[in-house]
């Protein structure tokens, strides 16, 4: 241990009730934890050494380990292959450890591996607004909110893709107020394609999709940056938002916007992620209602697929915002906030209202589901629990985290330990094919 920081190396143990159980050998002696948790707090590790034997671990073992070792390690802190066949177990690690946020570190004579990335020192990023447009009626009312925000290093770009040129005429009556980058699709792109246009084109640190239908409440932008510069290890921010119908009027929750909890929080990503992809309710938001940063979204090894809204393969196609959560939540933290910093609006004309669509989303969200229990991410927790600490607590050495229910689901007698402990301890859940 030096500098409050540990140097650990791992040696690979025996299994229980198929979790994988990770030793850990540093230089003082350590018990490792049940279900393959490393037993070091949070960025408390500054380098770990791994052996051969991590290489023949089946994927599921493969993203538990790695992703304990993101977990523990400082930032800047390096994983480190040590032994003879280290090239060959990089390439079999390589597509988890980018999975779950780790980078690839220059070669040593030790052998290769990966680092955690640091975060910026800017604290007044770029954040880029990216409106895919196409329906001009509420398009106004959404770029309006757009120029409306408190923190005002952003540039707002918009891919048109509509056949008429209302939207262009709405955007030269702004063009003077902010820093607006149009661009006119010359053939339709569609939702998901002119998604991926407006993403391809955006020169910020930070990202924040605003749909055309949609509205931000001012200080939006400002809330959810003031958390990625205050919290390590957030890959998203999001919160509670409201939902509005065709005349802007608060309507009445769905079940994935009622509100989850009652507190502004910092949620371990991969128990948020297994709530929403296992219940299928996207309970962090529609596009339009999280930040992130750009570079976590764009995090891929050289054996993945290119395509930004997919999730170990799988492309989450009608569910782009699920796709995209997914993947930035077994990468880090969200942070959640009570209060409501967008409008969701709800309408006759939006494309998640056709048939095909709400067919095709269901269609992605098996797939996504199917993806998710093949990971084996779903073990660590029951889709009811979030493990949290509250946001203004949140800090590089906090160690508050504690289990909270989910508000919308009915409570159980047992305590939320009993429950993680008994869903650990399952040799096979019912869903669970592999």
């Amino acid at each position: 241990m030096s500098d409050g920081q540990w140097n650990v190396g791992i040696a690979l143990a025996s299994r229980r009730s198929e979790l994988l159980d990770v030793s850990a050998r540093a230089d003082a002696d350590v018990a490792p934890e049940p279900g393959g948790e490393l037993p070091f707090e949070d960025r408390a590790v500054r380098s770990i050494a791994l052996g051969d034997d991590a290489g023949s671990l089946v994927f599921r073992d493969q993203v538990q380990l790695l992703s304990e070792c993101r977990r523990v390690l400082a930032p800047g802190g390096s994983l480190t292959l040590v032994e003879p066949r280290a090239v060959d177990v990089h390439a079999a690690l390589a597509r988890c450890a980018s999975m779950v946020g780790l980078y690839d570190a220059p070669r040593a004579s030790a052998g290769s591996g990966w680092v955690k990335p640091v975060a910026s020192t800017d604290t007044r990023p770029l954040v880029s607004i990216l409106v895919p447009a196409y329906n001009p009626r509420y398009f106004r009312e959404s770029l309006a909110s757009a120029m409306a925000q408190t923190y005002r290093n952003v540039e707002i770009i918009i891919c048109d893709d509509s056949e008429g040129d209302a939207i262009p005429a709405i955007v030269e009556s702004f063009a003077t107020q902010a820093s607006i980058r149009y661009f006119k699709n010359p053939v339709r792109l569609r939702a998901r394609r002119n998604y991926e246009k407006c993403l391809s084109l955006a020169r910020g640190e930070y990202i924040k999709f605003l749909n055309d239908d949609d509205v931000l409440e001012s200080a939006c932008v400002e809330v959810m940056l003031d958390a990625f510069l205050r919290v390590p290890d957030l890959t998203l921010a999001t919160s509670h938002r409201w939902r509005i119908d065709a005349s802007s009027t608060v309507i009445e929750d769905l079940p994935a916007t009622l509100p989850v909890v009652d507190r502004d929080l910092v949620i371990e990503g991969v128990s948020l992620a297994n709530a929403i992809i296992m219940y299928g309710l996207n309970f962090a938001g529609e596009p339009s209602t999280a930040l992130f940063r750009k570079r976590d979204l764009e995090s891929k090894s050289a054996l993945d697929d290119p395509r930004p809204f997919q999730f170990n393969g799988e492309e989450v196609r009608g569910a782009i915002d699920l796709a995209i959560w997914s993947r930035l939540l077994v990468q880090g933290n969200a942070a959640f906030f009570d209060a409501r910093l967008s409008r969701f609006r709800s309408h006759s004309e939006q494309e998640q209202a056709r048939p095909d669509v709400v067919e095709k989303s269901i269609a992605g969200i098996r797939g996504l589901q199917r993806e998710w229990i093949k990971s084996g991410l779903f073990r660590r927790y029951p889709p009811h629990l979030l493990l949290c600490q509250t946001l203004e607590d949140a800090k590089a050495d906090s160690k508050d985290w504690s289990l909270v229910p989910l508000r919308t689901v009915v409570a159980s007698k047992k305590s939320p330990e009993e429950e993680v402990s008994a869903w650990r301890s399952t040799e096979r859940h019912a869903f669970d094919r592999a």
